[in-house]
């Protein structure tokens, strides 16, 4: 999956692959791609069954309609083994975990051959955050970054739900989305399933960062990232009032004019046609 089509997954949804109960419905949670699991949720004594798992797995969730991604482990005794199971299955993408440098992307790329999955690169370190912008040069099959929260508390040594994390996850959005990237994280903690409303404020600041969408690891997650990052129906109405008039103004040679109180003007028509390409089906 190249990188416009991982912009418009609203939500991916976290499924452990060494456990067949989560398997066996997650294709029904709503999520808009299933991340199937080989790292942080499988035990390392059951790390390589459950790759043998995996093109099954991603054969038959496709099969149900799902778009299939999966997040490998970064440890060199599974990786590469992690990357060719993942170009037998023919994910869509493969999260690539804990990636600090350029060389990290292009030897999975290389190992990806003959397949079409893109690679996100997950910043999960105060290194990594900071070297961004280089990162996302890299270029193959770089397709877009993931903001490592957790990751990159535990590198600080501090607790994600009291870290300030606006700084970094603006820096990893910032440098994805330069270079056309897809962005997924949040600026906080990703282990929220209880308390929603605050969840849907750390997504709310996520998009308003430019991260365009979230891996989730609840289904009431999916829900909210849906919600979220779905335009509303005030929204599209005035997206569509806007381009309307825009074009109505520009045949007319005029290239700014007033609508309900505000300027507009070429970038505010872009926003707006942003706006509209975010429209799914129903």
């Amino acid at each position: 999956m190249n990188s416009s089509g991982l912009q418009s997954l609203r939500s991916a949804l976290f499924v452990p692959l060494a456990d067949e109960r989560f398997l066996a419905k997650a294709h029904q949670r709503g999520a808009d791609a299933l991340l199937l699991d080989l790292e942080d949720s499988v035990p390392p004594a059951q790390k390589a069954a459950a790759r043998a798992l995996l093109p099954e797995a991603a054969r038959r969730l496709a099969a149900a309609g799902a778009t299939v991604m999966v997040r490998v482990n970064s440890g060199a005794e599974h990786l590469a083994d992690d990357l060719k199971a993942a170009a037998k299955a023919r994910v869509a993408a493969v999260f690539l975990p804990k990636v600090e440098n350029a060389e990290q992307v292009t030897a999975a790329s290389f190992l990806l051959d003959g397949c079409d999955a893109g690679v996100v690169a997950m910043l999960e370190s105060p290194a990594s955050v900071l070297d961004a912008a280089a990162l996302a040069r890299a270029g193959g099959r770089l397709a877009g970054f993931a903001f490592g929260s957790e990751d990159y508390c535990g590198v600080l040594g501090i607790a994600s739900d009291k870290a300030a994390l606006d700084l970094p996850a603006q820096m990893v959005a910032m440098a994805a989305r330069a270079r056309g990237l897809a962005a997924f994280g949040l600026p906080g903690p990703v282990a929220e399933i209880a308390d929603m409303a605050a969840y849907a404020r750390l997504l709310e600041k996520a998009k308003a960062m430019g991260y365009t969408g979230c891996t989730c690891i609840h289904p009431k997650q999916v829900v909210e990232a849906n919600r979220v990052y779905t335009p509303s129906d005030e929204e599209l109405s005035l997206a569509r009032e806007i381009m309307a008039a825009f074009d109505a103004a520009v045949k007319e040679g005029r290239g700014a004019f007033a609508l309900h109180g505000r300027m507009i003007d070429a970038p505010v028509a872009d926003q707006a046609r942003a706006t509209l390409a975010r429209i799914r089906p129903r």
